[in-house]
């Protein structure tokens, strides 16, 4: 017979809140999980088997935490990517995308319209002549 604690309590001695611990609890695997009911009484838990799961999941764990100057190095680095981005556009470099598909579109428009018009253009210069390369000509 070991030593039985409510949930709350083993939060306490593993210096986690009663949520964070019941978070990690409810994503182990079943026969991972952290809190084992004691023998005894169904509200407490058994705090051996807390203890050895609590060590071997924080032994196991990915190491997902990474150290403070790699973030602050990582996190510098892309502020002077992003400074360099906009060190570009100001140079002319560098443009948007949204002008230029907009550009495109105008231009590809333009195009357009006058090619719906090229036969209005031709066909008054066309409808009088016989000759097939002064008409080619015109044409191109």
């Amino acid at each position: 017979m070991g030593i039985s604690l409510t949930k709350k309590e083993l939060a306490t001695a593993a210096g986690y809140t009663y949520r964070r611990l019941y978070d990690i609890d409810r994503d182990l695997p079943e026969n991972k999980k952290l809190f084992v009911a004691s023998e005894d009484d169904e509200k407490k838990f058994d705090l051996a088997f807390f203890i050895q799961r609590w060590v071997e999941y924080n032994v196991n764990k990915a190491p997902d935490l990474e150290d403070l100057d790699a973030v602050k190095a990582r996190h510098e680095v892309v502020k002077i990517e992003k400074t360099e981005l906009e060190v570009a556009r100001m140079r002319g470099q560098l443009v948007d995308v949204q002008d230029v598909r907009r550009l495109w579109g105008d231009i590809a428009n333009s195009v357009m319209q006058n090619m719906v018009h090229l036969p209005s253009r031709v066909a008054p210069m066309l409808r009088m002549m016989d000759n097939p390369e002064r008409i080619a000509s015109i044409c191109l």
